[in-house]
């Protein structure tokens, strides 16, 4: 990645950085707005490194560290933050619970957080505006990402969960890496925040939601109908089913018993394949695939190629060769 230099960041800015250094002490100052202070706690030289993708207010990392330490840190009132860590020699401790391989750390605000921080971690950070995260979801889901986010936990996410999350910031940063230009197109940044948001509502507004009378027959298809054409009014930037809660007052789980009902279908599937026919439209006028995908919010390449595939029947980048041969 760009090196750049350790200037104060706004939110107006784009930034693609990535840092290296031999000195805990160092490292711990590479992640700006943090306020952290770090202690080595294994023997040994200590290595790590900061690779981090700033745009709009939100704040992506990935942060190495070759030795044990003893982290402390903070963020401002108006900022919510998780970390997943990706690779890990032994389990850590976060803020008093331990840190497994399917645990998701959640701090918020200046309560802030301590972690021991086993040797050989990889970990992966977001950190975001907590309005701009609260005012895409319903009443209810503000309610309880607020209470998620109060004090610094660990969240033991499904697997469906922590693979997303995994695959995104690893597809992000794969792409920005190659193509950092990408940042300035204000479309596909839109669309990259609309996914991070969508991905961070639908690990944290888990509500206590019962469907204690399921929606009619008819309820249910209105809901499902009306959901096309709001996803296909909104073109420029694909729609996620935290919107779609929010656009119609209903719950996840009573969104998910009409898709489930008239479609057979999952909304997220439903979202997904809507996605994948608009990034199908949009390869007959794109530069490259990578701009489609990215603008229609797939960010791990490797997978989306494979849903293209078992969608349409054949790769993305044989369909662009396709329709570009035409012209």
């Amino acid at each position: 990645m760009t090196m750049q230099s350790s200037a104060p960041w706004t939110a107006s800015q784009h930034l693609v950085n990535h840092r290296e250094t031999h000195d805990f002490d160092e490292q711990a100052e590479l992640l700006r707005g943090w306020n952290q202070d770090y202690q080595q706690m294994s023997s040994g030289n200590f290595n790590g490194y900061v690779s981090e993708i700033k745009f709009d207010d939100v704040h992506l990392f990935l942060e190495y560290t070759s030795q044990a330490l003893f982290q402390h840190g903070q963020l401002t009132e108006d900022r919510v933050a998780v970390g997943v860590p990706l690779t890990a020699k032994n389990r850590g401790v976060f803020c008093g619970t331990v840190s497994a391989d399917n645990s998701m750390h959640v701090f918020s605000g200046r309560d802030g957080f301590e972690f021991f921080s086993p040797t050989g971690l990889v970990m992966a950070g977001i950190s975001v505006n907590r309005n701009d995260l609260l005012n895409m979801l319903t009443t209810q889901e503000q309610a309880a990402v607020q209470t998620n986010c109060e004090h610094a936990h660990v969240f033991a996410l499904e697997t469906a969960g922590l693979s997303a999350i995994r695959h995104f910031m690893s597809g992000v940063f794969q792409t920005v890496q190659a193509t950092p230009s990408m940042l300035q197109n204000s479309q596909i940044t839109a669309s990259l925040r609309a996914s991070l948001l969508s991905l961070l509502a639908d690990n944290l507004a888990h509500t206590a939601d019962e469907l204690l009378i399921p929606p009619s027959s008819a309820r249910c298809w209105k809901i499902v109908a009306e959901s096309r054409d709001y996803v296909l009014g909104l073109s420029e930037n694909p729609i996620s089913v935290a919107e779609l809660c929010q656009h119609f007052g209903v719950s996840r789980r009573t969104l998910q018993y009409c898709f489930h009902n008239m479609l057979a279908t999952s909304p997220a599937a439903y979202l997904r394949a809507e996605r994948l026919n608009a990034v199908r439209h949009m390869l007959k006028t794109a530069n490259s695939v990578t701009e489609a995908a990215a603008h229609w919010g797939f960010w791990h390449f490797g997978h989306f190629s494979q849903e293209y595939k078992k969608m349409f029947g054949e790769l993305p980048s044989t369909t662009f060769k396709r329709l570009h041969s035409l012209n």
